[in-house]
């Protein structure tokens, strides 16, 4: 990377910051101290904002864990920005809640910046994203038989499952290749985690062995996949807004968890699995958990309309009786 490659680089980062951001916001800026947060850290010293810094020790490395807090406040201070950090035993929660420490690492970041949010009055959490996650996010989602919300990867502006703070992920323009090219050739410090090496954590397996083999067969992934990702996302949009009208014209009670099968059951099953969704996140708050494997074996039900029947749907139950299901 030259000068004005380097020049670009910060400009698009910036620009992108703009569209969202203004003098009057606070934001809350989930910063590992990796490249990407860092990265992200210095183009947000560019934008007349508030910012605050939001790190989670999850305790997983040690002494690195500790070692990357530090630099984080470090960064902070240097910066003069506002630095909060939670420190907690991550994988003795994992083996409490008997879940995976990458969904506890994640489920704690976010809470704990929604907290933070909710304190600041912030516009926006911002995350460090970048297009190489995404594709991450795309080939770990498809594999374990997602939604089309999973496969269609990571949006820019999204409301985040159970949050009422907009995510923004200003950083999916670039690749990983790009950040740490800049990184290096501005001499920025950051600090390099090593669990990102260990394959044994699905998505480092997907992005050590899968992606590189990918970019064999096509060395333009990352826009392809950007471009994919954009196609289906349309399509997305598309679905739910037809499903939140139908569902809207069609409920049986107020809480918007009754409905005929006989009128559902002549909708196209993409439509139908469109529908099943918004139901479910109306009810239970969130789609966590929630597989294409769920909604085939509840449509088989509800389609087959066969009374008197039940159906568990992760967090929720569908009945069957006199022509009507109900989730409860």
């Amino acid at each position: 990377m030259n000068s004005q490659e380097a020049k670009k680089l910060q400009q698009k980062g910036v620009q992108t910051l703009k569209k969202y951001i203004s003098g009057k916001n606070c934001v809350i800026a989930g910063i590992s101290g990796g490249p990407d947060s860092t990265f992200l850290l210095h183009l947000l010293k560019q934008i007349p904002c508030k910012v605050v810094i939001a790190h989670v020790n999850h305790e997983i490395r040690g002494k690195e864990s500790d070692s990357d807090e530090k630099f984080v406040k470090k960064l902070s201070e240097k910066f003069h920005i506002h630095f909060h950090c939670k420190k907690i035993d991550t994988p003795a929660l994992s083996k409490k809640t008997k879940k995976g420490i990458e969904e506890t690492a994640r489920k704690i970041r976010y809470d704990f910046f929604e907290e933070l949010a909710k304190k600041h009055k912030a516009k926006y959490i911002l995350t460090a994203h970048q297009a190489d996650d995404n594709i991450e996010t795309i080939l770990f989602n498809f594999t374990r038989g997602a939604t089309l919300k999973g496969i269609s990867g990571i949006s820019e502006l999204e409301m985040f499952d159970g949050k009422k703070t907009p995510l923004l992920r200003p950083l999916l323009i670039f690749s990983k290749k790009q950040i740490t090219d800049y990184m290096n050739f501005k001499k920025i410090k950051f600090c390099i985690d090593k669990t990102n090496e260990n394959i044994r954590y699905k998505r480092n397996l997907i992005r050590k062995k899968v992606i590189p083999n990918l970019k064999l067969i096509n060395s333009g992934l990352i826009e392809t996949v950007a471009k994919n990702s954009q196609n289906l996302r349309e399509i997305l949009d598309y679905l739910q807004q037809s499903a939140t009208e139908w569902i809207s014209e069609n409920t049986l009670n107020e809480e918007l968890t009754k409905f005929n099968t006989k009128t559902f059951s002549t909708l196209p099953i993409a439509l139908q699995k469109a529908i099943l969704i918004e139901i479910y996140k109306n009810f239970v708050g969130n789609l966590t958990g929630l597989e294409v494997v769920h909604l085939d074996e509840v449509l088989k039900i509800i389609n087959q309309n066969i009374g008197n029947k039940k159906k568990k749907l992760v967090e929720a139950v569908v009945t069957i009786k006199n022509n009507i299901f109900h989730i409860s």
